[in-house]
This record gives structure tokens, sequence and C-alpha cells, in this order.
């Protein structure tokens, strides 16, 4: 049994197809390249995408499976840091936080005559 299955095992009130759709899910994120929508994971898994749509109307406790994974996978005797993106904040001209001014601007384009 995986470090998935036994996780989900934990989580009261999940039947036994949804913990087999959340092992496909699961397995097939990590092998889809590109973007993850339906069609992308159905192209990687032997699941259709009508299948996926059905199960994502499902609802499930994310929240409560990330807090049993990060208890089984993680060992407690070390030090464990949170790390976030902030992507979605603006970081060019003037709209820096906390920082002067600062311009991120494109890389010039190359002309033939130089």
């Amino acid at each position: 049994m995986n470090i998935m299955e036994s996780i989900l095992q934990q989580i009261p009130g999940i039947s036994q197809p949804q913990k087999k759709f959340l092992i496909t899910l699961f397995s097939t994120i990590l092998l889809v390249s590109g973007k993850i929508n339906f069609t992308n994971l159905s192209r990687y898994s032997c699941l259709s995408k009508k299948t996926y749509r059905r199960h994502f109307l499902k609802s499930f406790n994310f929240p409560q499976f990330n807090q049993y994974f990060l208890k089984e996978a993680l060992n407690h005797e070390h030090t464990i840091i949170a790390v976030i993106d902030c992507s979605f904040l603006r970081k060019s001209g003037k709209k820096t936080d906390g920082k002067a001014y600062f311009y991120n601007r494109p890389l010039a384009k190359v002309s033939g005559d130089l």
C-alpha cells in the first residue's frame, strides 16, 4: 500500500470509486506535460473527460487530505519551511511593494545591421 492509499483510508466518507479516481488523478497530474485540464488528463490516463467532470462535481476535503499527507510525508525531526511564490503581485514600475523604483524591461530586439 502506498502513501496515497493509506491516507485515503484514514479520511472518512470516501467511497471506493472515489478513492480509485483520486489515486489515478494524483498519479496522472505528475505525468501531464502542459496545462492540467480534463482534456490533457484524459490523454494521459484511462479515464475520459466526462469521468473527470463527474468526479470533480463531488466534494472532497482537500485541507484534511493535505494535513494527513504532511503528517505522513514529513520527518518531524527536521526543520520545516513553507514557501509561496507570490507571482500575482506586481513587481515592476512604482508598484513594487517596499522597494524603490524598479522596472523589468524586455530585452531589446537585435537588428541585422549592427
